[in-house]
């Protein structure tokens, strides 16, 4: 037997490099896609919620600011409860969280943004299943908006044109 190159070994070469792995790229664009998703499916309740529903007048029956704290951050999430009459009945509903799209890092400015746009007592319209009015919806203002699907689905469309340029590299 001669002593060749047969069998000899490869380095291996980082992810990311020429013909290395790619499949974390895809990975992360798959769970940003999932996320874009699910905040435009949000939005897409709240918008049939508002066309398709009756809408009565209600006021927010209570605020709160939520803590949520891990080891290398913390951020806060805004909440509201409120009431509405349906057919002579009053229901409630909440705590529902607000803003869910919008990032807060200090509950000072949660709570800022709460009393300008849902201080207890506010009016505000709500929209409920005719069929079960215990289901109620705030409609577009207490959805998050189309701008997180958006910001989702170009976060994934830039990782897989990454990693389809370096695999193809």
């Amino acid at each position: 037997m001669s002593a060749g190159t047969q069998g000899a070994v490869q380095p291996a070469r980082p992810a990311g490099a020429p013909g290395g792995s790619v499949w974390g790229y895809y990975l992360v664009a798959a769970l940003a896609a999932v996320m874009g998703l699910v905040f435009l499916n949000n939005f897409r309740q709240a918008l049939v919620a508002q066309k398709t529903w009756t809408r009565a007048a209600g006021r927010v029956t209570e605020t709160k600011v939520v803590r949520y704290h891990s080891r290398r951050s913390t951020s806060y999430s805004t909440y509201i409860s409120y009431s509405y009459a349906a057919g002579g009945t009053i229901y409630g509903a909440g705590p529902l969280e607000i803003n869910k799209s919008k990032p807060y890092f200090s509950e000072g400015s949660a709570e800022e943004d709460l009393q300008e746009n849902f201080p207890e007592g506010k009016s505000l319209d709500v929209y409920y299943n005719p069929s079960n009015p215990y289901e109620s919806s705030l409609g577009l203002p207490g959805a998050s908006g189309l701008v997180s699907p958006i910001l989702f689905f170009l976060f994934s469309a830039g990782l897989v044109s990454l990693a389809l340029r370096l695999r193809g590299e």
